[in-house]
């Protein structure tokens, strides 16, 4: 089973989160992953296969709300599918800094004009 894939800067946590993915593989389905398993995989299927996209932003969604985490970034996640904080701005583009902060004021200005988010 091939994937596409998508060549991006590997963060230095990363390690770490592979580190404990493959350990969850190997815990999900009895055996190491290979060349053609993801590492991210839905863990309730059956077969190794990606993470559906639109469950991973709504959990992803939930799990910050769950967090405390300020409503104006979880809107911003939601339009820009990013999460921009002080350790990784510095990896970001201009366009996409932009628009994190462009959504940001989006939710300020709802907000203000009394737009129920």
């Amino acid at each position: 089973m091939a994937h596409n894939s998508k060549r991006m800067p590997v963060p230095a946590e990363a390690p770490e989160a592979i580190a404990c993915q493959l350990e969850a593989f190997r815990k999900k389905f009895g055996r190491d992953p290979g060349p053609d398993d993801p590492i991210f995989f839905d863990p309730d299927a059956e077969e190794p296969v990606p993470l559906n996209p639109q469950q991973y932003e709504q959990d992803m969604i939930e799990t910050m709300a769950q967090a405390g985490i300020n409503p104006a970034f979880i809107y911003a996640f939601k339009r820009t599918g990013t999460i921009v904080t002080e350790r990784n701005k510095h990896r970001l583009t201009e366009k996409e800094l932009r628009q994190w902060n462009d959504a940001i004021s989006e939710y300020e200005h709802k907000v203000d004009s009394g737009k129920v988010i």
